[in-house]
């Protein structure tokens, strides 16, 4: 005896769950501004900016602080 799931059905995303279409606020501004075409390349885009800062920080401590 074998259980199987259908996952092509499921669906993770919180927005879809509550019934919420609207796009995340700084994805729709990224949108808007026509840095990005898709909602998909927001999180690379945000992600990367993330890592900019966090590289600044970085340097901004090594050479001002220590």
């Amino acid at each position: 005896m074998s259980i199987q799931f259908d996952t092509d059905q499921v669906q993770y995303k919180s927005r879809s769950v509550l019934g919420q279409a609207q796009i995340p606020g700084m994805a729709a501004w990224l949108m808007k501004k026509g840095i990005i075409k898709e909602e998909a390349q927001a999180g690379g885009v945000l992600v990367g900016i993330v890592c900019m800062n966090c590289i600044l920080i970085g340097l901004v401590l090594y050479f001002f602080v220590f």
